[in-house]
Formats: C-alpha cells, structure tokens, sequence
C-alpha cells in the first residue's frame, strides 16, 4: 500500500515497550514513538536522548548491551493532544499497559479516530495488542466504540483499524544496580526472537522487515501462554512471597515450591485442553524457540539461573486472580473436568498473602480482606458464583489452603464455608 510509513507510536514504555516491542521495530529500521502516560517518564527519554537494553542470550551468563535512539516521547496524560496526533498519522501502533488503562486507551484511539475521519485519512491504523490478558480486544473495542460518534467514525474502524493480539514471550526483569548506574532509563530483558501475531486482524499490510510472526487462532494462543505458561511464575512468585522470599529463584530451589509450580502447571494444562483446542503442532508454535525440557518447559536448573524479584512477577495479584487469568480459570474448568485442582488453589490462596505496600493491586485486597474477611475477598477477587457447587468447591479448597498458611491460633482461626 502506498504511503505507508517506517514508524510505531508504542501506547505504553515499560518492560515490554522499551524492552521487546521498541527493540523488534527498532531494527527493522522504524521510527518509534513511545506514548506514556507518566510525563517525567516521557520528558527523561527526551532529554537524554537513548536508553540501553540489557539483554541475556541462551547460554550465556552475562547480557549484551546496546542502545535505542533516534525515537520521540509523549505523555499522554499531560500531552494528549501530541499523542493523539502521533495516532492519527500512523499506520502502526502497540499496545502494552495493564487493565486498568484499557478505557484510556480506548478512548485515545476513539479520538485519533475522529481526527483521522475528519482530515479524511483514509490510511490504514493496525494496533498490536501485546497484552496478557484474554478478550483484551473485545473490551478496548467497546471503549473505543464509546468515543465514536457519527457513521462514518464507525465505518471508518470497522474498515480502516485493525486490533489484534499479540503472544508476548520476552523475559523483562528489574535491571540490576550496575546496569541502572550506567543508564537510569535501561531496560533488562531476555532474548526471544521475534511476537507472534493476529495474521487475520491487520487491515493494512505487516510491518515490512520486523521479526513478526503471522499465526491464527489468537485467543486459543493467549489462554494457553497464560494457562499452559504463565501460571507457572505466578504459582512460584505467590507461594515464594507466602515463604518471604525475595527472589523467585529462591523459590524454584525450595523443593516444595518447585514441586507445586511444576504439578500445577499439569492441572493447568488439563484444564486448558477441557476449553480450548489447540493442536500439538499448534501448541509447538507456541513456544519454538523459548522453552526448553520436556513439554517445553525449562529445567530446573535453566529457571534458577534468572534473578528475578518476587514482586515483579507476581505483580497485580487482582488481575492474576481474575476469573479467566492463568489460576483461576484452569481451576474452574479442572473441576468442572472432575478434576481437583490442588496445587493451583494452593497458589490462589496465597496470591491472598501477596504483601507489598508499592503494589495498589495487593493493598487493595489487603484491605479489602481486612474489612470483610477472607471468603468474601476470594468470591470477589476470583469472580466465583457461589451459587455453581464446582465454583462453591474450588472456593473452599482455596479457603482451606489460606487458613493451612495461616500464622493464627487454629482455636481462634475462622474458619467456614457458606
């Protein structure tokens, strides 16, 4: 298609921004613009100009280094005009926030929308949703929708903008201190080789020269990354800060933990299958190229060598507990299966103990715990109906695995089920 240029507006610069998506389009030779919302964080990639990945290689102990250049930065909650008009004169742009941000970003695109209606731009705007989080399409599409006002805004997305999701496999970590005296802005990540995604979603054509990977059946995709991968690091991150660990290779190495991860990621895995219906081969394309072991999965050893903190990977317990997040929704459909799902109760459990006073997501269901008690928190948080016996079940077993970690007096303890 003609006129289409070498840029990306990326909606969002964190680990996967600056460390994954930035990094793939970088050298392919587009121009990146980041859109952040926080403005000290889009002012400080002005000024200085660069930042530095760290990137960790398969098999080697010590990462590479090299920088990013050459981009632009806005925020978008100080500069959201400037963001707006970055998307309504872009053919490309990613998405990489938490839930949360969803209705903002809706609304944004809904906005660039207009403007692109209105200056009769009828280029293409395919959006890469490089979110863990399924039908994250369907609810960014309804907030967009809410900022559309006339036919032709409307005609216009449904022709003209594609949104489509995307499998984000790259490791981001917190860097460590040596790499954030060199460079305050840097990035930690490790290498995955290229993003898979939405073959049918794009409107325009792919992104010339970037290390994409055109695949179909995206939702069945995501569920199995978050239920068949993912759930391993949060069954490790909420049983290891349950232990008080601060690193979740410390966890890997408590053979109790290690035992845990590993048979609940089994369940997952059955869970998964009674739901969705990938191939083996399809499974494979999953994760060719980034894990290793047996049901590629990486060894013990292989997982113990990454530093990572417990509270990074185990961040915003809430959405982890979700009803259809990599926990809960593998439970549901275990014991709907016939199924006991133990081992991924036992996490969901303590996902309930996750403690960080910087988490806003784990103080709120430390307070929320605190003000109605722990069977009122696990229907909220878990979404389960109580009125489905399977769901009533998996809401005591989990109760029972959050009173058998609880430092109270058994005498004391409340402990019941409704």
């Amino acid at each position: 298609m003609e006129g289409i240029k070498k840029e990306v507006a990326l909606i969002g610069a964190g680990k996967i921004g600056k460390g994954y998506i930035a990094d793939l389009f970088y050298e392919a030779g587009y121009k990146i613009i980041f859109l952040c919302h926080s403005y000290k964080q889009a002012e400080a990639l002005r000024t200085q100009g660069y930042y530095t990945i760290f990137k960790y290689l398969e098999g080697r102990e010590q990462p590479i280094e090299y920088r990013i250049d050459h981009f632009e930065a806005y925020s978008t909650a100080d500069e959201y005009e400037k963001s707006v008009n970055v998307l309504a004169h872009v053919n490309y742009a990613t998405v990489h926030l938490y839930p949360k941000a969803f209705r903002e970003v809706g609304h944004m695109i809904g906005d660039a929308i207009k403007q692109r209606v209105a200056e009769n731009n009828m280029q293409t705007l395919d959006i890469i949703l490089c979110l863990n989080y399924i039908d994250a399409d369907k609810v960014i599409r309804d907030f967009i929708l809410e900022r559309l006002e006339t036919p032709q805004e409307i005609d216009y997305f449904e022709q003209k903008v594609g949104l489509g999701m995307a499998l984000t496999f790259r490791w981001g970590a917190n860097p460590r201190e040596y790499m954030l005296e060199k460079d305050p802005l840097c990035s930690c990540v490790a290498e995955s080789p290229d993003l898979p995604v939405d073959a049918l979603a794009f409107k325009g054509p792919i992104p010339e020269g970037v290390a994409l990977r055109p695949l179909t059946k995206m939702r069945e995709r995501l569920a199995y990354k978050l239920w068949g991968g993912n759930v391993n690091g949060a069954i490790v991150a909420n049983l290891s800060m349950q232990k008080g660990y601060q690193y979740t290779y410390q966890g890997i190495k408590d053979d109790h933990i290690y035992l845990a991860a590993e048979l609940g990621t089994r369940e997952a895995h059955f869970g998964y299958d009674r739901v969705y219906h990938l191939t083996p081969e399809e499974k494979e394309e999953n994760i060719s190229g980034r894990h290793f072991g047996k049901g590629g999965r990486r060894s013990r050893d292989q997982q113990a060598v990454r530093v990572d903190e417990v509270t990074r990977v185990g961040a915003d317990p809430a959405r982890k507990l979700a009803r259809k997040d990599r926990l809960i929704g593998p439970a549901i459909a275990c014991i709907k299966a016939g199924k006991v799902p133990f081992f991924l109760a036992k996490a969901a459990a303590a996902g309930f103990y996750f403690i960080n006073p910087k988490d806003a997501s784990a103080c709120e269901i430390q307070r929320y715990i605190e003000e109605n008690g722990i069977h009122a928190a696990i229907v909220k948080f878990c979404e389960l109906d109580m009125d489905d016996p399977d769901e009533n079940l998996l809401c005591q077993l989990i109760l029972a695995h959050y009173a058998e970690m609880s430092k109270a007096d058994p005498v004391e303890m409340t402990y019941y089920c409704d």
